[in-house]
C-alpha cells in the first residue's frame, strides 16, 4: 500500500473536500498487523503515523486482516466487497470507539477510503 499517494489522493479529491468539510476526527486503522493514526481536520487528511503505539488517541478505530483490506483497496473489488458495512456484517472488518462519531463522519470517511483502491493493495 502507498500510504503517501492515499494521503496525496484523498487531499486532492473534490468530493472529499465537499463531503468532508466539518469532519475531523482520529482514526485508528489496523491493516493486518500494522497499526495506522490517520488525523483528518476538516476534511483533510493532516497526518499519518504508523503504529506500534502504546496508547493511541484516536476518535475510533476500524481493524481488519491483511486479507480483508487487501480485499476492500482493490481496484475493482468482487461482489460484496465493495462497502465497509459488509465487512462490517461479516465480521471481518471491526468498529470500535466512538460510534456516534463514525457515524457522523461515515460519508466523509468512505469517500477518503475508497481512495484506496486508487492508491493500490499491498501485494
Amino acid at each position: 500500500m502507498d500510504w503517501d499517494l492515499f494521503i496525496r489522493r484523498v487531499n486532492e479529491d473534490r468530493l472529499v473536500a465537499r463531503h468532508g468539510a466539518g469532519s475531523s476526527f482520529r482514526l485508528l486503522l489496523g491493516w493486518g498487523d500494522e497499526d495506522h493514526l490517520l488525523r483528518v481536520d476538516d476534511g483533510r487528511l493532516t497526518e499519518h503515523r504508523r503504529g506500534p503505539f502504546v496508547m493511541p488517541q484516536c476518535d475510533f478505530a476500524l481493524a481488519g486482516s491483511d486479507d480483508a483490506w487487501t480485499r476492500f483497496a482493490h481496484p475493482q473489488p468482487a461482489p460484496r466487497d465493495q462497502d465497509l458495512f459488509a465487512y462490517f456484517r461479516r465480521g471481518e472488518i471491526s468498529l470500535t470507539g466512538d460510534t456516534r462519531k463514525f457515524y457522523a463522519h461515515q460519508l466523509c470517511l468512505k469517500l477518503m477510503l475508497a481512495n484506496l483502491r486508487a492508491a493500490g493493495a499491498r501485494s
